[in-house]
Parts: C-alpha cells; structure tokens; sequence
C-alpha cells in the first residue's frame, strides 16, 4: 500500500477561499480528474440500486425522467418508449462523465464537530465516482471508518484524503497529521463510535425516524446474490473479506445425479470457468484477482459449490464480475 503523505494547502488558496469554509474539496478535486472513463455496466447497476456511496445518483435519474418525460408523447409505441429510456440512461451517463471531467470531491464523516470534541470534525474528501472508474477498493480507508464506529464499513474506491475542521467560531480548516491517522489511541478516533452514535440519535429524534443504515454490500452478511450463467440459469454467490463462494446448479431438479468425472472447474488469476458434460455452465471474469492456489470445489448434491481465496485480503467487491 501507498504511504500516507502530508499535504499542506497552498497559501494562495486558503487567502482566495478561506478563511471561512472548508476548502478541501476545492483542492483536491483536480487529483481526481484522472480522465478515466466510467465504467457503463456499473454506472447501470448503480443508478438502479441508488447506492453509489457518496454519489449523487438521485439528480441523473431526476435529469433522465425529465428528459424523457419532455421526449416521449402520450400513446408512443412501447418499442419506442424503451428505445428512448435506453436513450435517457445514456444522456445520464453523459452528463455524469461531463460533470465530473474535471474532478468531483465528496466528502465522508468520520466524526462531526459537536461540543463533546471540541467542535472539530474530522472527513475523508474522496472522488465522488471511483468506483464507477473502477479504481481500486482503499481498505486502508474503509478500516479508519470501521474504526471510527462504521458497521460494515463503507467501500472507498482510489486514493482519498483526510482533513479536520473546527465549526468555531465559524467552519475552518485545521492541521491533521498522518500520525492522526495511523495511531488508534488518538483520542478523537476512540471517541468517534460514541459520537456518531449519539449524532444519530440526534438526528432520529430530530426527524421522528429511526434512522437509515448501510446498506450490506452484494453477497455479504450470508445473503447470497444472485447472478447469471452462460446456458441462462442464474447461480448464487457469497464473499466475505477473504474468500467468495459460488453455487452453481449443474442440472434440473428430477432423479439423475449428478457424475463428478463430467465436472471440469478451471481456476485462472480473474476468471472462473465450470463446465458439465462439456457444455459450458459459468464462464465469469472475475470483479478481482483470486488466488488460484486457494480455490477449491465441492458438490452438494446437484450443485457445485466452489470456493475462491482473494488475492488481497480484506478486500469486499461491489460486484462478482469485472465489466467490460
């Protein structure tokens, strides 16, 4: 893994934006603009589940409703009406890639300022699409925030930054140094459980709700996701932060079992191959690398059970399979 460097804002900047405010995100969005493209099967999947961590889904799909709302009249064929929502998911990924061209910064609390710490907040400033560009997964951000009280912890995808803020007696950057960061000890880290804790309860009796959670990220917490095989039937698959796990059924419910010597499993680096009888049932690339020495399979009566060891070890991949 990287280093954790310091980073110092420049004068200039803090004299042009500051003193008030937090002038992070201004900064750091030109470290994001990458000029990576979005990966579209992703950018689909997640406007679909509203789950893009940080991301600010709810708008394109607005913009895409509006735009197809003003285009398709009363009583067009239905052929019509879906070549146009094909037509409204493009636009949307479009006006995504051309609004974040030049960098996009979201923000993420570790803790927020409130009277029991000082009234100093502490963020991670990350890109707002990482994961849509498909970089990879920055666990070592994803254990700061289990840390600081986050159950499961969210997936951070790329490089991302940490800053501090004081709300007194108005918001304003202060120093954070990396031994901040990387020491557990550190009062304010011990204390963030606590007070993201309390922060919440605030906010439910504030809003006479109970609050939203995270939602799990696909195949965890034992709920098996669902996914699709070369001859169409769908198969499940599992994962925690060291192994995934797929359950192929490998023929139709009825009296024939199952011959072990028609089975043939191939492991390679990102890719999974099963065959039956010579006809293909799974042929799925890989979201991440495996270790090819750590894979396995079983059979569970008429379904193959194969058990994959990830390559990188606590490692939670938004998705089975690696789009194109």
């Amino acid at each position: 893994s990287k280093k954790i460097q310091t980073v110092c804002l420049p004068s200039r900047l803090v004299e042009a934006l500051g003193p008030a405010g937090d002038i992070i995100p201004t900064y750091v969005k030109s470290f994001f603009a990458d000029g990576r493209s979005i990966d579209e099967k992703i950018f689909k999947d997640q406007a679909a589940k509203q789950n893009l961590l940080g991301g600010d889904m709810e708008k394109f799909a607005a913009n895409a409703k509006e735009e197809k709302l003003a285009t398709v009249s009363e009583g067009e064929p239905a052929a019509a009406v879906a070549k146009e929502e094909e037509k409204t998911t493009t636009l949307s990924s479009s006006s995504l890639m051309n609004a974040t061209a030049g960098g996009s910064t979201e923000t993420f609390p570790l803790v927020r300022p409130s009277k029991t710490n000082k009234n100093e907040g502490v963020y991670i400033y990350l890109d707002e699409v990482g994961m849509l560009k498909h970089l990879p997964l920055n666990t070592r951000a994803s254990q700061l925030a289990q840390q600081c009280g986050y159950h499961p912890a969210p997936n951070f995808y790329g490089d991302v930054f940490v800053g501090r803020v004081s709300s007194k007696p108005m918001l304003h950057n202060i120093d954070i140094e990396s031994g901040d960061i990387m020491d557990t000890t550190k009062e304010w880290i011990v204390r963030a459980p606590h007070e993201n804790v309390l922060w919440q309860q605030a906010i439910n009796e504030a809003t006479g709700r109970s609050g939203e959670t995270q939602p799990n990220h696909a195949g965890t917490e034992g709920v098996a996701a669902e996914a699709t095989g070369n001859d169409g039937c769908s198969y499940t698959w599992l994962q925690n932060e060291e192994e995934v796990e797929l359950t192929v059924p490998l023929i139709d419910d009825g009296d024939e079992t199952v011959n072990k010597r028609l089975i043939k499993v191939n492991f390679l680096p990102q890719k999974v191959v099963v065959k039956y009888n010579n006809e293909c049932k799974v042929e799925v690339e890989l979201y991440s690398k495996i270790d090819v020495d750590g894979c396995t399979w079983t059979l569970d009566k008429k379904n193959l059970v194969i058990t994959c060891e990830k390559a990188r070890d606590g490692e939670i991949w938004p998705r089975l399979e690696l789009s194109g």
